[in-house]
């Protein structure tokens, strides 16, 4: 029986770092995203495309501020799903 759990644990995938997601997302944006979540980083980038083409200050910091708190939502559900299958 600890054979098996050893064995389980091995095979299981790292965990991902809150704080590294947070600083690449604060840092680069959608583009830091892509450390969390690959699909949530690319529509993060072609709507960080669209709204940068407004020019406007704001929408695009709205942009960057919900990839921040999207990166660190992304990588706890990934730590959370790791735990869960140990």
């Amino acid at each position: 029986m600890n054979d098996l759990i050893l064995q389980k644990s091995s095979l299981s995938l790292p965990f991902k770092s809150v704080a590294g997601a947070l600083w690449f997302s604060v840092l680069l944006g959608p583009v830091g995203l892509l450390y969390a979540s690959s699909p949530g980083g690319i529509v993060m980038i072609i709507v960080g495309f669209v709204v940068g083409c407004s020019k406007l200050f704001v929408p695009i910091l709205l942009v960057w501020l919900i990839s921040c708190v999207w990166s660190v939502l992304a990588v706890n559900r990934y730590n959370k799903k790791i735990i869960q299958n140990i």
